[in-house]
Order: C-alpha cells, then structure tokens, then sequence
C-alpha cells in the first residue's frame, strides 16, 4: 500500500469562485487517494496546527487592484497557524485585472515568513489551470 499523502487547503470562502476552485482542486485530490482537510478561515475561531500535513495549499483573492492586497482574513490566520515550518506549500489566488502579480508575491511572503517552504504558486483562472495545479504536486492512485 503506498503513502496516504496529507493536504491542507486553506482558503477564504468570501469570494464564492474561490471556493468552487478550491473545492475542485479537494476533488482532484481525493480522487488520487489523498487526505483532504479543508481549512476556511472565517470559520476557524482556534489556530491551526499544520505538522501532520504534507503539503499545504492556501488560496486567497485579491482585494486591492492598487497594491495587490489579499483578504485580511488570510493573512490573520496565517499569523495565528503554527507548524508550517519546512512544510511544502502551495500558493495560489484568483487573477484580477490589476495587482495578480503583487498579490501572489504578498501571500508567498506570509507563508515564507512562517517557515513554509512554497514549492509552486500560480494565478488560477478556472478548472483546467486548478487541475495542472493539482497535477504537479499529486501523483495519481
């Protein structure tokens, strides 16, 4: 029997196109064998503790054209999570028109700073860049 691979997605359920892909790339996941744990962080009212997992996933949305900022509930949980430190990790953010670039080097920076090791980070537009995405890390069961 081959190792049972750990993913966390974490990702904020404001933006309901987020979501959908987020909850896609979950499928995609556990359709290969994987252990999925989904992680919304409004819902979240304790820390989190990342050190059973394999590889973490964290999605967010750019909230700020001007500046590429992400949603603040992203980076508050991030603050709060504890054992990313060497973890794999992935980041990935809905494009917008303006700040995609800005936003994704933001969010890689949040994670960097907690000792994640971000392996891969990209702008998802739809399911078939999620699906890629997916695809690079998980080796199909």
């Amino acid at each position: 029997m081959r190792n049972l691979l750990r993913i966390a997605f974490v990702y904020s359920v404001k933006d309901k196109k987020l979501v959908a892909l987020t909850r896609y790339m979950m499928e995609l996941c556990e359709r290969a064998g994987c252990s999925v744990k989904s992680v919304e962080v409004e819902n979240m009212t304790s820390p989190v503790n990342f050190r059973p997992f394999d590889l973490i996933l964290v999605g967010a949305q750019v909230v700020s054209a001007f500046g590429g900022r992400i949603s603040q509930e992203v980076v508050n949980f991030l603050n709060s999570a504890t054992g990313m430190e060497g973890k794999r990790s992935v980041a990935y953010i809905l494009p917008s028109l303006f700040g995609t670039d800005k936003a994704l080097k933001r969010l890689m920076a949040h994670m960097e700073r907690l000792g994640a090791f971000v392996v891969d980070f990209e702008a998802v537009r739809g399911e078939r860049e999620a699906q890629n995405l997916i695809e690079r890390h998980v080796k199909r069961g």
